[in-house]
């Protein structure tokens, strides 16, 4: 079956962006803990921003679950002289990971270790240092911690030879070292994320040799929820959002859709906004073949604009890679790789709050921009323009409105 080369070819500059009154948005978010209810209070703070930012007034329905831990929700935002509508569907893992967090504390610390050998083992680790060095401080966080602890404890166990004792002894300083242990995991390990890390890098795992069955039904059912809605929606462009490892599934279902239901994906405007994204994370892994024959799939065989935002403060991504070229893709449509500082995009106290946070730094991504600038997750999902020409005609500048929020239509001119 034959299908048309015109969608693949670039979009044409126009100095009047197209003005969108309503948008599919596809929201797949990383490894954390958020069920739907808690991602719809998450992102009401960042209309609140975009509101005040742009003078709009949003109004929200509440999150309606689904299946698959999926959710929907829909938004009509006002502005000076424009409205967009928006039906906003949530798609994560939130009760999946919950299991890992639900296992005994040995389980979590070996399978997290099971992880990490495996990651250095296959070269994964050389791939990571090669690309973005910075993520490999990430990578080491969770297991360098994990040795220093066992060392603690491994301390407490050998008390009775420190002390000039008989062996008879490990009776009593053996079982204080397991407590010790169980109690270091939880503080620090607690406070700095530890036994959550471990828990991200085990289901890293088991995405990359597919040993999880509910990852693996999830992504065939992510993949049908997001073809029924391309099918149904009469919007005027849809948004795929993956952030961090949200997207692997994100690029998952694109490629199933491409394979299944082509078409779809030529119905509208389709753009994917990647955000701090962690994909190679698992595509840099020998095993991980099947996700990089999606990418592939993605930026070869379809018309998905990829539009990827990374920046410098925030080390649990690849900053400064491109996933066409960190995987030696030769892609039909290469993505549109946008570097940002969070400085000009958010307060300087939000930002120093940040800085000593790594998991806040990176989900600064999410918050709503106060300042006006190139990068405004508020002005992608519900402004009234593109997204694909606000991040190739406008690139590098904040939307066409004016100082009321209005539309300004001598831009370009």
């Amino acid at each position: 079956m034959l299908y048309s080369l015109a969608p693949l070819l670039p979009i044409p500059y126009s100095p009047f962006p197209m003005i969108v009154k309503k948008r599919l948005v596809l929201n797949f978010t990383g490894y954390e803990g958020l069920h739907p209810g808690a991602v719809r209070g998450r992102h009401m703070q960042a209309i609140a921003d975009f509101d005040r930012l742009w003078h709009a007034r949003t109004s929200a329905t509440p999150m309606q679950t689904g299946d698959a831990g999926c959710g929907a929700m829909q938004f009509t935002t006002q502005g000076a002289d424009w409205q967009t509508e928006v039906e906003f569907c949530q798609f994560g893992t939130a009760d999946i990971f919950d299991d890992y967090a639900k296992r005994p504390t040995l389980v979590r610390l070996l399978t997290g270790l099971r992880a990490f050998l495996d990651i250095l083992l296959t070269g994964t680790l050389w791939r990571y240092a090669r690309t973005s060095w910075r993520f490999v401080l990430f990578f080491l966080w969770p297991f360098g911690m994990t040795l220093a602890l066992v060392g603690l404890a491994a301390l407490v166990a050998a008390i009775p030879f420190i002390l000039g004792l008989g062996p008879l002894h490990l009776i009593w300083s053996l079982p204080l070292a397991v407590i010790a242990g169980a109690v270091l995991m939880r503080w620090p390990g607690k406070k700095f994320f530890l036994s959550y890390l471990l828990d991200d890098w085990s289901a890293a795992y088991d995405r990359i040799h597919a040993g999880n069955p509910k990852l693996n039904a999830r992504r065939q059912e992510f993949a049908a929820i997001l073809a029924q809605k391309l099918k149904e929606t009469d919007a005027d462009e849809a948004v795929i959002v993956g952030h961090s490892l949200g997207t692997v599934p994100a690029v998952e279902a694109i490629a199933q859709v491409r394979r299944e239901h082509p078409e779809l994906l030529e119905k509208q405007p389709v753009s994917l906004l990647s955000i701090g994204s962690c994909l190679l994370m698992l595509a840099f892994h020998p095993k991980a073949k099947s996700l990089r024959e999606d990418i592939r799939t993605v930026l070869q065989e379809t018309p998905v604009l990829w539009a990827e935002f990374q920046t410098l403060t925030d080390i649990i991504h690849f900053y400064g890679s491109d996933p066409a070229e960190a995987l030696a893709i030769t892609p039909t449509n290469p993505p549109v790789i946008s570097r940002i500082r969070f400085k000009n995009v958010h307060n300087e106290s939000r930002y120093k709050r940040a800085k000593g946070n790594f998991f806040k730094m990176h989900l600064l991504f999410l918050k709503g921009a106060q300042k006006r600038n190139a990068y405004d997750i508020g002005m992608f999902l519900h402004g009234p323009f593109a997204l694909s020409e606000l991040v190739t005609a406008h690139k590098g500048k904040a939307a066409p409105l004016d100082e009321e929020g209005r539309l300004n239509r001598a831009v370009g001119q």
